[in-house]
Parts: structure tokens; sequence; C-alpha cells
């Protein structure tokens, strides 16, 4: 599972200009308007607070007093300091201003197994996404193998706990593997001979058999990798980020999402902190 940069447009300059436009205006790097490629490029602090009040509705200086004050209220309910933090954060996380942030764009190669693709590629409002198509490829499939298969929680309707499943009791489909590995019950082998003994084979013989590649493609299963290409504004992708990095997403989209923030982040990175952090 892997998110690959592209390619990308636009700078955090990009932002603070199209900002800047509603006033006859326009900013430069620090230090003027051709600096050297070989340096790293700065904004203006007067630009980065203009970055930080478009994707929090506030200056940073306010934003340090509303922390203080909701911190300070004599009321009869106590503030615990990660309810403030939650408070704040669900806030900050839903930009006032965020037209200038659209004026950017960064394209992504996701290769990822479907079930995380369906989480992904709801997120359609900014980002566009271009899919492989088994109805046109019929080449041998990869499959996603977790490193460690996590056993349901038992407090929430989905997701998973910390405790992990090594053995499972094989049963009723136990006549679909072959002789030698009936008595195990590891979970990963018993995975790996399903994919590979039982679902690769049926695919390989219904595309030799001539079915076309666009049934054939039924039995395959959800562990199955696809690939995107995925090209979206930076605001979107914050959006995609937040929700998608969050605790109660599924593991493996949270990794997803945390590669596409390491790629995204460096290029910029006084917008990304602003709309992210």
């Amino acid at each position: 599972m892997k998110a690959t940069y592209i390619d990308h447009m636009g700078t955090d300059l990009s932002v603070v200009n199209a900002a800047k436009v509603s006033f006859g205006k326009r900013s430069e790097w620090e230090g003027g308007s051709h600096p050297d490629f070989d340096k790293p490029k700065h904004l203006s602090k007067q630009d980065q607070g203009l970055i930080q009040f478009l994707a929090r509705g506030c200056t940073s200086g306010d934003w340090e007093e509303m922390k203080g004050s909701i911190s300070g209220y004599e009321v009869d309910y106590k503030w615990e300091e990660k309810e403030i933090e939650d408070t704040l954060n669900h806030i900050r996380k839903m930009p006032s201003h965020w037209s200038p942030f659209a004026h950017t764009a960064i394209t992504l190669h996701l290769k990822m197994p479907i079930f995380v693709a369906r989480q992904i590629m709801k997120h359609t409002t900014g980002i566009e996404y271009n899919e492989i198509s088994r109805r046109y490829v019929d080449s041998e499939p990869e499959f996603y193998v977790p490193d460690v298969w996590r056993k349901k929680a038992d407090d929430v309707k989905q997701g998973s706990s910390d405790e992990s499943v090594d053995e499972i009791v094989v049963q009723g489909w136990m006549r679909y593997l072959p002789e030698h590995l009936k008595d195990s019950m590891d979970v990963s082998d018993a995975y790996d001979s399903v994919m590979q003994e039982t679902v690769m084979c049926l695919y390989k013989d219904m595309l030799h058999a001539g079915v076309a590649p666009e049934q054939a493609r039924m039995v395959l299963p959800q562990s199955m990798y696809t690939e995107v290409i995925a090209t979206g504004n930076l605001y979107a992708w914050a959006n995609l980020y937040i929700q998608r990095s969050d605790s109660h997403a599924q593991k493996e989209t949270q990794d997803l999402a945390k590669q596409i923030g390491e790629i995204i982040q460096p290029l910029y990175p006084v917008s990304w902190e602003a709309l992210t952090v």
C-alpha cells in the first residue's frame, strides 16, 4: 500500500495571492521576487499569519487568546484540557475561508486494497480519480496481507481492538484447502491458501475458458490491490487527511492517509500545518 507523488501546482504563496487579489494586492517570497532557486523560499510573517487566518478564521494571537479564555471560564463545569483541545480542534478543522486553498493541485498515485479505496474515494469534492479497470486488464492481481489480524472490538459496532487473532478453527471452507494445509490453523496461512489456491485458480480458469474479464473479476476479493491517479486541491486533500487519519478510521486507511500527509506537507508547509494541525 503506497502513496506516490506525481505532480503539483502552486505553493503557499499561491494561497496568499489568491486571497490578496480581493484587495488588488500581491505578495512575493521573503527576500525578493526571484530568490536563488537553491535556497529555501519563505513567506513573510504577515503572509504566514494570513494563511493561519484563512484556515482558522482568526489570527494566531486570537487563537491563543481563545484557548486561554475557554480554560479561564468560571463556570460550574470545569473544562478538562483534552476537552478544550478537542473543541478547538473541531473549530480549527473547518476553515472559514477555504477558496484560496483551492488554487492549488496535487496529483498522487495511490496503490491500495479495494476496501481502503472505497473509503478514500468517498472524498469526491475537490478530488478527481481515475482507477485501473479490470474490464480491460487481466494481469495477475496482487492481494493485501496485513501484518496483524486484529480482533473485533467489543465496545464499538465497527473497528478493531489492539488484540490480535493468530489462529482460527478451520471449519466449513476446509474442503477447499489442499490436503497438505488442511491441518493449518494459522490465519495468514489459511488466507494465503484461499487466495492463491482457490481464488486465483478460479479466476485464471475462467479467463482461460473465455469468460470476459469484466465478469471474471467478480470472484476477486476486496483485499485485491487497485491503483488510482488522484488529483485534488490542497483544501480537499487536507479534509481527506483529517478524516481518514483520525483514530476512528480503519487502521489501513489511516496508514495511507498519513503517507498522503507526508507527501503534501513539504510542498505547502505553512498551509498544511494551518489546515491540519
